[in-house]
């Protein structure tokens, strides 16, 4: 079964070759084992995702992604998984397995309709030699779940996987009803954001959550408990580049804020 790539042509581009101006040939490897990474339209977050898979270690070759819902209310604490063997991409039909999480829960429609889990595929096709598994966790019980959460997707996490955190950062304005910082909003959620990364990059994910769920940071809950498993392998992360909607536009009173956290194994 194959989930289809839903935003493709909308979101980026439909065809290969204009894919690749994004993606790049992807023909390096570095060190990364896992990152917190948007999910905006790849005109927006393209470069930022590309820093990650460009950068990746080489034997990392399973991807299991972990994203919020954007499109169905789930219960707190609510693992989705899919079924799929196959992805869509505009290079590939990627491979794709079961995250087998303990207490998941399968819904195929969860995951065919989520953008948070598609922006990551073109890159994933391109880098030619990968496979996939999802998972959509939107929000939790408490902050404690960070931890207990993380130790369940740690146990599937080995020497090969590489693992996505799927989460923008601040949505500000009266578009997202959220417009606390008045004048020099700009400057103000940077900090507000900056701060968050820094947290998440200590590998305080149960911290963060409790710091910043009623925030509009869509994937805080998949970018604790990724910080969680971090802590768990004893990676070591750091802040990577960011951006925002309005780099390159004129003034707007709605942005949103894109942060990038990664995280290398200690040899």
């Amino acid at each position: 079964m194959i989930r289809k790539a839903k935003f493709r042509g909308m979101w980026y581009p439909f065809g290969s070759r204009d894919n690749e101006l994004i993606t790049g040939s992807l023909s390096s490897n570095g060190n990364l084992c896992a990152a917190i990474l948007p999910h905006a339209g790849l005109y927006y977050s393209g470069a930022l995702i590309r820093s990650f898979f460009e950068k990746i270690d080489k034997k990392r070759v399973k991807v299991l992604i972990i994203s919020p819902s954007h499109y169905y209310a789930l219960p707190a604490g609510a693992i989705i998984t899919s079924d799929f063997t196959f992805s869509e991409t505009p290079f590939r039909d990627v491979p794709t397995c079961k995250a087998a999480i303990s207490g998941s829960i399968i819904n195929d429609d969860v995951i065919q309709q989520e953008h948070g889990i598609e922006m990551f595929l073109p890159f994933i096709g391109k880098k030619g030699n990968m496979s996939v598994s999802y998972a959509v966790i939107s929000s939790l019980q408490n902050a404690s779940d960070a931890k207990e959460i993380a130790e369940k997707i740690a146990k599937i996490v080995d020497t090969e996987t590489a693992l996505i955190a799927s989460s923008d950062f601040t949505h500000y304005g009266p578009r997202f009803n959220y417009f606390p910082f008045g004048q020099n909003a700009l400057k103000k959620v940077e900090q507000h954001d900056s701060e968050a990364a820094n947290l998440l990059a200590e590998n305080k994910g149960e911290e963060a959550y409790r710091a910043y769920c009623h925030s509009t940071i869509c994937g805080i809950a998949p970018a604790s408990i990724v910080a969680e498993v971090a802590r768990i392998k004893g990676w070591q992360g750091s802040c990577g580049p960011h951006a925002t909607s309005l780099d390159g536009k004129e003034k707007d009173e709605n942005f949103v804020s894109y942060r990038t956290v990664f995280w290398r194994k200690n040899e």
